[in-house]
């Protein structure tokens, strides 16, 4: 090809759109569509499996920067984190679309057949996925890994939402020089930050809950022994629990029981999280398997101290990796002393808070942005 060809092919390029296929778009994908669609030299296309994830109440605005579509097709709905989506109008959609780079999200068959049909097309495509080693089904099922072994090495790149992510895509046989960090980051940015981070002594609850409220996943019962052990030990503590689910009758049942001061809010859309956040003390994050962990991102970013499992990601990269949160193992004894020791010590959690400042920018939407830009702009052969 010489120059005048290659830059005749640049040009056709940029009036094709770039794709990026996901199951359901969350509030924080809106919001670096939004982002990357206002800095890409093209269109951007997201389409999606489905409008909103079953267990989610999310409110989302109309897409500015962007081109917004939900694919039809079946969802089999596993679980409140786990759907299965199969959208077999996906093939026609992208050969009507005609794009100049597809970004397929995980591992779903809506996803392979994206993959397959850009294959015949001869048109590239990337492969984002927030995954890692420790969870993924393709350790254990057949099908799951033989759908890994389809997708990942035929990847022309590979984004992944933490360093657990980019070792199991490297781990399928995607090379490293291939792959880049595109990390996971709130939705909203706080107000009264530096307020935030200077004194929490004016926070009206001490200890607060916020996700999901189920035990397979979240841990809302371990979190509700450990606030009853708490209140056992003469602890008159302030509660607040944000979040709706099927343990949320059972939690204010006993909460009420006990006569353990606990305020639950219900869900909570994104706009209202930041004074939630800012009105406790202490956030307890009892993961029994998060990915990542946004939550624990958006307490930090409110100045309000962390202690988690070892059973998510943000766990390990974020509050481990720059000491900026408490990470115990589920006992709950052991909860309970780590949550006390916590409030009793006003110089620690204004300790953590200062060494959380730092460790949110490696994990931020600019920080994203420029991951997706570098590989779609400059993706390898």
């Amino acid at each position: 090809m010489n120059a005048n060809q290659a830059i005749r092919s640049r040009n056709s390029d940029r009036s094709r759109p770039i794709a990026i296929i996901i199951g359901a778009r969350a509030p924080y994908m809106h919001r670096l569509y939004e982002r990357l669609g206002s800095e890409l030299d093209r269109p951007l296309h997201v389409l999606a499996c489905s409008a909103r994830e079953a267990a989610r109440q999310w409110e989302l605005p109309d897409p500015k920067a962007y081109r917004f579509e939900v694919i039809p097709g079946l969802r089999w709905y596993r679980s409140a984190v786990s759907n299965l989506y199969i959208n077999p109008y996906i093939v026609p959609r992208i050969i009507t679309l005609r794009p100049s780079l597809i970004v397929v999200n995980d591992f779903a068959p809506t996803m392979l057949m994206a993959a397959v049909t850009a294959r015949l097309l001869a048109i590239p495509y990337g492969l984002r996925t927030d995954g890692v080693p420790d969870t993924d089904p393709g350790q254990r099922s057949w099908s799951h890994r033989t759908m890994r072994r389809l997708l990942v090495p035929k990847a022309r790149f590979g984004l992944g939402a933490s360093d657990g992510s980019l070792r199991l895509l490297e781990g399928y046989s995607l090379a490293a020089e291939r792959l880049a960090l595109a990390p996971l980051f709130p939705a909203w940015e706080p107000e009264g930050l530096e307020g935030a981070m200077q004194s929490d002594r004016d926070r009206p609850y001490d200890i607060l809950f916020c996700g999901i409220l189920n035990e397979e996943v979240k841990g809302a019962r371990f979190f509700t022994e450990v606030v009853l052990a708490c209140h056992g030990r003469g602890r008159e503590l302030r509660i607040r629990v944000a979040g709706d689910g099927p343990l949320r009758g059972e939690m204010q049942s006993r909460f009420a029981e006990a006569g353990v001061n606990a305020h639950f809010d219900g869900f909570v859309q994104q706009q209202g999280l930041n004074a939630i956040y800012a009105s406790a003390r202490l956030f307890l994050f009892p993961s029994r398997g998060d990915v990542w962990g946004i939550v624990i991102q958006e307490a930090l970013q409110c100045g309000t101290a962390v202690l988690a499992s070892p059973h998510s990601g943000s766990a390990r990269e974020l509050l481990d990796a720059y000491a900026c949160g408490v990470v115990r193992p589920m006992t709950v004894n052991g909860w309970v002393s780590a949550a006390l020791d916590l409030l009793d010590d006003p110089e620690r959690r204004t300790n953590l808070r200062h060494l959380a400042v730092p460790a949110l920018k490696r994990f931020s939407l600019a920080a994203a942005t420029a991951a997706y830009r570098k590989v779609l702009t400059n993706s390898p052969d």
